[in-house]
């Protein structure tokens, strides 16, 4: 009966807060934005199961036409809105929330249009030898290794094609006609995939091996005849990637000479490159075709270098970030590379367009415009960075600049900004690189600021407010600190509550219920004291991830593949189901959402949606 109790408490709790801090009147079955109808993570959703079995809630269906990407959901009358990378073209997609049927998917007019003449050009520029074609050889020298990610199947034999395309590489580019691939010949090309086709040696001996290397590499590079490798004298060949894990460090300073002794580089061929030659023989470099599956025909087509260059690309993975946002007939998106675009939300067909970086003095974060747009009266607000002010609005019908915060210029993270009045004053929270703010509604002035919660790396996690104070936080060593804004004259100032390192979001957001607040976006789920900072709990559950919270239950996805349900409660963890979902290769990121009965989940280019309604 207590915990039934609990969670009836739980459920008033929200419905009062839904009631208080609604902007629009959304309606349950309604995810219009991200995290939710209110931009808080929590879910209008009632009638729910409070018990999953075994193997998870059922599951109504799954799609894996997405694309890749990181972009969560909006869901608005029925439809579902995403953003991802189908065939390497960045693209926004409307899918029917019934069946995950896609009904419309598109790119915005402008950046079609300008793709498509980038590709007329790349293809002059990149073929070479102007036969009409983008061999092998030149496809790599634009792309490296890469390519072959869109390089589509052909069909056929892997191994002929393997043994095919081995010799075509040797052809072009083994000039001295050695039979082998030696780092200047093919190394600034391949980079880290160099070392990788060089395979060790069956049944040689590392050392003998490491002792030839040294004497050819001293032979070779040693100018000035003192017996040692100086970072001149390695310049453009392997060593110099590799040469700081070369030069031993002294233990008293932790530092290297910035010199290779013979020594060193005999310990380190043994330790990093046992019974590795160095260079690429013609049947290591087919074995690795084959390892790796390459089966394309060896040639870019004008639609596989469209995919090759069509949508934002990033080693952490690639694809867009941001969550579309639904205001009535309109659908709002920011993609990648700062693409900001209003579209009719049941066509697709773009109504206006404009890019942060180009049109507005913007720089692209280190891992790509994550944010998801506001939308607030009547404009949109979104985050370009930089000089020319770091906070943007825009005419949600005309996509023309109201204001654009010249007082606050410090660079875009990887935080969605919220609305809030704090003290009277209605104004727009962001957390950028430097620190988490606030600016006037009207004109982007600078109202407050608080520092400590940012750091160097990524700042992620949308700022909570709740009446006069602002929870935010970060990973890295960082923390989550409160403070409480007041009136200072003609602004604002912040003044801190509290500093509680173990709340460390990175990048899976706060869920704040009550007198409460939920995250296990820094490694355990923890239960935490808004006002005082005070921890109610911790629990391993899902491991780090995202969350989201629907009628009285934690939803929990894990990075790794683990989701879980828990009761929002401050007593006590006490977990309700648990399974694991199909990996795709990547950590799971975008954040799971509830709306409509449904518990959606989207990994990569895969898309499910469970039942979760109560029967």
């Amino acid at each position: 009966m207590k915990r039934l109790f609990t969670l009836a408490l739980a459920t008033c709790a929200l419905a009062s807060a839904a009631a208080v801090h609604a902007q629009v009147p959304y309606a349950a079955g309604d995810w219009p934005q991200w995290r939710g109808p209110n931009r808080n993570g929590i879910s209008l959703d009632q009638g729910l199961l409070k018990e999953w079995p075994a193997e998870g809630p059922p599951k109504l269906w799954q799609v894996d036409t997405v694309g890749v990407g990181y972009s969560s959901l909006a869901v608005k009358d029925g439809r579902i809105y995403t953003q991802g990378d189908i065939d390497g073209v960045e693209h926004v997609i409307c899918l029917d929330a019934k069946d995950g049927r896609t009904i419309w998917k598109t790119q915005p007019s402008p950046v079609s249009q300008l793709l498509t003449t980038r590709i007329d050009n790349d293809l002059k520029q990149i073929d070479k030898n102007k036969n009409g074609k983008i061999e092998e050889a030149e496809a790599i020298a634009r792309f490296g290794w890469d390519w072959n990610k869109y390089d589509k199947p052909a069909g056929g034999d892997l191994e002929a094609t393997a043994q095919r395309r081995s010799a075509d590489l040797f052809k072009e580019f083994d000039k001295d006609g050695d039979g082998k691939l030696v780092y200047t010949e093919v190394g600034n090309l391949l980079r880290d995939t160099y070392d990788r086709i060089d395979t060790a040696e069956a049944g040689a001996d590392p050392k003998a091996i490491a002792e030839t290397r040294t004497a050819a590499h001293l032979k070779n590079l040693d100018k000035d005849g003192d017996g040692r490798l100086s970072k001149t004298e390695v310049k453009g060949t392997a060593l110099e990637r590799h040469f700081g894990r070369i030069d031993a460090r002294d233990p008293a300073t932790m530092k290297g000479d910035d010199l290779l002794s013979d020594d060193e580089l005999r310990v380190a061929f043994v330790k990093f490159e046992a019974a590795r030659d160095g260079s690429i023989s013609p049947s290591e470099l087919k074995d690795y075709y084959i390892k790796t599956k390459v089966a394309g025909d060896g040639e870019l087509s004008p639609e596989e270098l469209r995919g090759a260059v069509g949508g934002y690309r990033n080693g952490m993975g690639d694809g867009p970030r941001g969550t579309p946002t639904v205001d009535g007939e309109r659908l709002y998106i920011e993609g990648g590379n700062g693409d900001v675009t209003c579209f009719e939300a049941a066509t697709g067909k773009t109504i206006w367009h404009v890019n942060l970086k180009t049109d507005f003095g913007g720089n692209t974060p280190g891992w790509g415009y994550s944010e998801s747009p506001l939308i607030v009266d009547d404009m949109v607000v979104v985050t370009p960075g930089g000089k020319a002010g770091t906070l943007l609005t825009l005419n949600k019908f005309t996509g023309k600049p109201v204001w654009q915060s010249k007082e606050v210029t410090d660079g875009a993270h990887y935080s969605s900004p919220v609305v809030a009045t704090i003290d009277g004053v209605r104004q727009i929270v962001q957390f950028a690189n430097k620190s988490v703010f606030g600016v006037t509604l009207a004109e982007g002035k600078p109202l407050w600021n608080y520092t400590a919660p940012a750091n160097g790396t990524a700042n992620c996690c949308t700022p909570i407010v709740s009446g006069n104070e602002v929870f935010a936080s970060s990973a890295y060593g960082t923390g989550g600190g409160l403070v409480k804004i007041a009136a200072a004259g003609t602004a604002q100032q912040a003044e801190e509550v509290y500093f509680e390192k173990k709340m460390a979001c990175h990048h899976g957001g706060i869920v704040k219920i009550g007198d409460y607040m939920y995250s296990n976006g820094g490694g355990a789920l923890i239960c935490m004291e808004f006002s005082t900072g005070k921890i109610a709990w911790q629990s391993r559950s899902s491991g780090k991830g995202s969350l989201c919270m629907a009628d009285g239950m934690l939803y929990l996805l894990g990075e790794g593949h683990e989701v879980a349900l828990a009761e929002a409660t401050p007593e006590a963890y006490r977990e309700h189901g648990k399974f694991k979902v199909e990996t795709h290769g990547k950590p799971a990121w975008a954040h799971p959402i509830v709306a409509g009965g449904k518990f959606y989940i989207r990994d990569q280019e895969s898309l499910t949606a469970y039942d979760v309604k109560a029967k």
